[in-house]
């Protein structure tokens, strides 16, 4: 009895994922100067934790997670592709996996699944860049800094590798299902860029001509009831929701000064109770 309570409660801590995003640390190089507390097995860094071309800091501030949480999960976000070509940025950041330093511990989400040795937690994650319809695509050329900062970005590669990613999501969780009976897991999808419109930025943006560049709409068609957990970033508003039957969730920092009065929190309107120690159980 005292064996199954064990493996209860150990099953129990490796559902448990702290969940952090959108740190913007290359604002002032702040990626050795941020910290927070340590107080779940796994870390989930859902994508503009800074920018790769920071190699050796971006590097640095992993190493520092790595030798506190047993496994780092990072989704890259537009920001990471800043200062490179889209190929470059995805070489550097498999590139990081390799490092000595790291121990193993980094788990790069680029159209993966991750299943755990301790419990039956599945993580699928990819950016998940979003969808932008034809009659968009000026105004999100001309408000997203992403075509001028990662150097051959344009909207039809954009579109093509959100098609690429969503077809990709889509069979890993159509896969996951069919083997639901003889392999029952407990799904987790992580992606930078938001599942829906409905909740996933300020209510002041809800509007906005250009949100396609922020989210699209994936669960408005297919079956995701296997979900249990959809993590984002890249709106800066921190969420928890339900939607359609999953849990929505975001924990988001937004842009902050490196002397600002609150290192922690953006002064902007659009973020929204970001918190340092949001941990969720899945």
């Amino acid at each position: 009895m005292k064996s199954f309570f064990s493996r209860l409660l150990r099953r129990s801590w490796y559902n448990r994922i702290q969940v952090l995003s959108d740190l913007h640390l290359e604002i002032g190089q702040q990626y050795a100067s941020f910290t927070f507390p340590s107080i779940a097995p796994y870390l989930l860094l859902a994508g503009d934790i800074g920018r790769l071309v920071d190699y050796d800091n971006y590097l640095a501030f992993l190493q520092a997670q790595t030798s506190r949480f047993e496994a780092v999960f990072l989704v890259l976000g537009n920001h990471e592709f800043y200062g490179m070509t889209y190929h470059d940025a995805l070489d550097t950041a498999r590139r990081l996996t390799d490092e000595p330093c790291l121990a193993r511990r980094l788990v790069l989400l680029d159209k993966t699944r991750w299943d755990s040795p301790h419990s039956n937690l599945s993580i699928l994650g990819c950016t998940l860049w979003s969808f932008i319809p034809d009659d968009k695509i000026s105004v999100v050329q001309a408000r997203v800094k992403d075509f001028k900062k990662i150097s051959d970005w344009t909207p039809a590669m954009h579109n093509s590798v959100h098609a690429e990613e969503a077809a990709w999501l889509r069979e890993e969780v159509a896969n996951l299902a069919a083997a639901q009976l003889q392999n029952p897991r407990n799904v987790l999808v992580v992606t930078h860029h938001a599942p829906c419109l409905e909740g996933t930025s300020h209510p002041d943006h809800a509007d906005n001509p250009w949100s396609s560049a922020f989210a699209t709409d994936m669960l408005a068609s297919g079956d995701w009831s296997l979900v249990k957990t959809w993590v984002f970033g890249h709106t800066h508003y921190s969420t928890d929701v339900l939607r359609k039957g999953v849990r929505i969730v975001a924990n988001q920092r937004g842009y902050v000064m490196l002397l600002s009065s609150d290192p922690y929190r953006s002064k902007r309107h659009e973020s929204n109770d970001f918190d340092l120690a949001k941990v969720i159980t899945n």
